[in-house]
């Protein structure tokens, strides 16, 4: 038994319990959301800093279905209808504005309770990387929001610099200017990884704390302190973890071993989109 489990599919994304016409447009299905991944990365991020790590990395999909958001799935749909009330932006007027950007909006509802959980007694401030507004997302008190490369409020010594979902190398570092000794730094949720094409962005001091990414044929998963992991997804949406290490892993090792053992196992029938050959989106 693994004593840091990945987040169940998909009912970790969710704190709440949602009904859905699922994709054949007739069944009703039930998500009974466990709140594992809110749950995981401040556990996560708290055992960090009490080891003394200041410099860390959170990174996991921000919604459900990331590589289907543009177009669309039931369950981005139910995610949708979940942060707009953790967030206050539920009149009808904003909720196509979340649809639209709903990456955006899903990595500011996890942003603030990151923020929440870490700003007892000390300010947090959250910069975004995208050119999407947050005003409309209820004011928290000690926790600033602002965009990346306008002015923050400063840091005090013990403060804390959230920057979300920061995109190339040099947006990376730069986010990260306003830090001083003391302060706590969070990337959270790069959807490019910082263009490194590795398990983890450029900031080379960072530790990844939290950190959930998909890859062909499964997944790897790594929450601090525990080991990392590759992960095979069955064609039932179960997971089945293949091998464990002590240190961040090559992402073509975990890649290739989890492609391999899917194909000797299942051969082509563990596809998440082809029906009859494993789907299950």
């Amino acid at each position: 038994r693994i004593a840091f489990p990945m987040p169940e599919l998909y009912a970790g994304w969710y704190s709440r319990e949602w009904k859905y016409i699922g994709s054949d447009g007739e069944t009703e299905r039930v998500v009974t959301g466990t709140g594992q991944i809110e749950a995981q990365y401040k556990s996560a991020v708290a055992a960090a800093e009490a080891a003394g790590i200041r410099r860390m990395e959170v990174t996991f999909p921000p919604v459900p279905n990331l590589e289907e958001v543009d177009f669309g799935t039931a369950l981005n749909l139910q995610f949708s209808f979940e942060i707009r009330q953790d967030l206050g932006l539920t009149s009808d007027m904003l909720k196509s504005m979340v649809r639209r950007n709903l990456v955006d909006f899903s990595n500011q509802h996890w942003a603030v309770k990151l923020a929440q959980s870490m700003g007892v007694g000390r300010k947090v401030a959250i910069q975004h990387c995208d050119q999407t507004s947050k005003k409309d997302c209820i004011p928290l008190d000690n926790i600033s929001v602002s965009r990346s490369g306008k002015e923050s409020p400063p840091l005090g010594k013990d403060d804390v610099l959230v920057i979300v979902n920061p995109g190339t190398p040099e947006q990376w570092l730069s986010a990260a200017k306003p830090v001083l000794p003391g302060n706590t730094l969070v990337y959270l949720n790069s959807i490019s990884g910082g263009w490194t094409y590795e398990l983890g962005g450029p900031d080379k001091e960072a530790e990844q704390v939290y950190f959930l990414k998909r890859i062909s044929k499964g997944w790897v998963f790594r929450q601090y302190p525990g080991p990392w992991q590759a992960l095979v997804e069955r064609p039932d949406g179960s997971v089945q973890v293949l091998a464990t290490y002590d240190q961040r892993p090559l992402l073509r090792e975990v890649s290739g071993l989890v492609r391999k053992y899917s194909f000797d196992k299942f051969a082509i029938n563990n596809d998440r989109y082809a029906k009859g050959f494993g789907a299950r989106l």
